[in-house]
């Protein structure tokens, strides 16, 4: 894997094949991955704000800057019906 995220649109994520399996290895921090991804739909749907999806996906890491529309059944929606699996997630808010 790179050391840094490379940042790329939500369009470029729909086209990316995702690693299979859970990256998180505490049941703490899976429930703070989904205290975040709660908290960042509100933001994306009440307040219309973005924030930074960080996920692996083809042995890389990635960074997406984008609002979450949904969060159900183990994966996250994005716009145009973009989904991505909730493998790794970060809820810092994007400046927009």
């Amino acid at each position: 894997m790179t050391a840094l995220p490379k940042d790329i649109s939500r369009l470029q994520t729909a086209l990316l094949c995702f690693d299979k399996g859970e990256v998180l290895h505490t049941l703490d921090e899976m429930s703070q991955r989904a205290e975040a991804i709660h908290k960042a739909t509100y933001l994306g749907n009440l307040k219309h704000k973005k924030v930074s999806i960080l996920f692996s996906a083809q042995s890389e890491l990635f960074v997406v800057n984008t609002t979450i529309w949904l969060h159900y059944n183990g994966e996250i929606f994005l716009k145009d019906d973009v989904r991505v699996p909730c493998l790794l997630y970060t809820s810092d808010a994007a400046d927009e």
